[in-house]
């Protein structure tokens, strides 16, 4: 009796063990694809949320420089803008303190750290949306320094990055009246004439129509 139960114990030990239902096998993979999809999603989140948190902090930081220049407090509005820049890079706020930054060095009589600031912005090319702005900028603190070849090739920048005709003749304009300041004439009549051409329906069309006549005796 013993034998037989020793034989049949052996037996089972010996057969293989049973196969896993195929169902379980797709169980398993399904509820792994819907925790690895829980915890991708969870991510996202995480960062949407935090950058979105980043922006919100610059934003208001931009906000608080810009109020400490408005009230004359120059030195302070520096110093913010220069820690929102370090702290929050890559925001759109971040992106506007370094404009912003430039015009306080301006106000402040720091032409020429500003246009080297500018020029190492547009350096690192920054969003289109910026690019005007900070060209036209850049024009205006060349010629404060009296560099005004350069001011002029600065504003002609600015028409061509921006994105509105009264924006592109208005720079156009800027870019006028600095070559005339550098005697670079055959440039500053090329300026007044691509607004007379091409932005006729600006408000810079008059003046772009006098000084034109000015520069070539009465031949627009």
């Amino acid at each position: 009796m013993a034998t037989t139960v020793e034989a049949r114990t052996r037996e089972q030990a010996a057969a293989p063990a049973a196969e896993t239902p195929w169902y379980r096998d797709r169980l398993r993979l399904a509820v792994g694809a819907a925790v690895l999809l829980l915890v991708i999603a969870l991510v996202a989140w995480l960062v949407v949320s935090s950058e979105r948190r980043k922006e919100e902090f610059a934003a208001r930081s931009l906000n608080q420089a810009r109020a400490a220049a408005e009230a004359g407090n120059l030195p302070l509005a520096s110093s913010e803008l220069q820690k929102l820049i370090d702290s929050y890079k890559g925001t759109d706020a971040a992106t506007e303190a370094v404009i912003t930054l430039n015009q306080v060095r301006m106000i402040n009589g720091q032409s020429e750290l500003a246009a080297a600031g500018l020029r190492d912005f547009l350096g690192s090319g920054p969003p289109s949306k910026y690019r005007a702005p900070a060209y036209g900028l850049l024009g205006a603190a060349l010629e404060n320094s009296k560099r005004f070849a350069e001011a002029g090739e600065a504003f002609g920048n600015a028409s061509k990055a921006a994105d509105l005709d009264y924006l592109r003749a208005r720079y156009l304009i800027d870019a006028g009246r600095a070559y005339r300041a550098a005697d670079k004439n055959a440039e500053a009549i090329a300026a007044y004439r691509e607004i007379v051409q091409k932005y006729p329906e600006t408000s810079s069309m008059t003046e772009a129509q006098v000084r034109l006549a000015e520069l070539t005796q009465g031949k627009i």
